[in-house]
């Protein structure tokens, strides 16, 4: 509009100075030229229309951007703030496990040390044990070998006692009045012969008790486990067969299952 309006002030002013053609050109002229000016001028109106448009769509960009922003600013400090705090709760969780971790492991040695303790005392307490028993049984043995015969001995004394009676009972003066008194004699040699005889019963039983046996192999098959041979007896007519035993000069005795003496015999040949 400015444009056109200057066109028309500058086109007066040279009709006023008598330059300006014949009104048919001059009317044509003017209005191809208002024509354009109109056209000029809508295109300035569509383009700053244009323009304005732009510039509020730009303000208005403006405008919501910072919020955007703000928006984006204050959820990127809240996942900060987040990440920190898991951090933190992170770090505070393994410090957490860590302390649970090394007091578990100190209770656990704790544990193992009062374990190995009570381990230790108990060796101890099993060597001791040990090294009593081993005295005990060292002691016991020895025992063993002094009194084994205890009870054997013992049984052999009332044999001892029955002898010192028998003997008691012939004394010399007795010998000397019985010299001139055969019936005296006799009863003597009777009541002698009787002690003796009981004396010897009353061995043979403190023998058996104690698992001590009297054997005598007579007329049995010689066996050299059992019978030591002296000497040879011809079996003439006796009928005996020969390799049996003829005679025993000493009994043999068994302790149990086993000799302790093997008797002396002469074999028939």
């Amino acid at each position: 509009s400015s444009s056109s309006s200057s066109f028309s002030s500058l086109l007066s002013r040279r009709m006023m100075n008598n330059d300006a053609p014949s009104s048919s050109s001059s009317r044509l002229f003017i209005s191809s030229f208002a024509s354009r000016g109109k056209n000029t001028s809508s295109r300035c109106v569509s383009t700053t229309s244009l323009a304005r448009n732009t510039q509020k769509e730009g303000e208005r960009e403006q405008q919501q951007q910072p919020k955007g922003d703000d928006d984006g600013g204050k959820n990127n400090s809240q996942e900060k703030k987040a990440a920190t705090a898991e951090g933190d709760g992170a770090t505070g969780g393994g410090k957490e496990q860590e302390e649970e971790q090394n007091e578990q492991e100190q209770n656990e040695m704790a544990e193992k040390d009062a374990l190995i303790v009570e381990l230790n005392e108990r060796h101890l307490r099993t060597l001791a044990d040990m090294e009593n028993l081993r005295t005990r049984t060292q002691r016991q043995n020895e025992d063993a070998k002094k009194f084994a015969v205890q009870g054997f001995a013992k049984d052999l004394l009332d044999v001892a006692d029955n002898m010192d009676r028998a003997c008691a009972t012939v004394t010399e003066e007795i010998i000397a009045e019985a010299k001139n008194d055969a019936g005296k004699l006799e009863t003597l040699l009777r009541s002698f012969k009787e002690g003796v005889e009981l004396t010897q019963r009353q061995l043979s039983s403190g023998f058996k008790k104690n698992g001590l046996v009297k054997f005598d192999p007579v007329d049995e098959p010689f066996d050299a486990n059992e019978h030591m041979a002296l000497f040879n007896v011809p079996v003439g007519e006796t009928k005996k067969e020969p390799g049996s035993v003829a005679v025993v000069t000493k009994a043999g005795y068994r302790l149990h299952d086993r000799v302790v003496r093997a008797a002396e015999v002469g074999v028939y040949q």
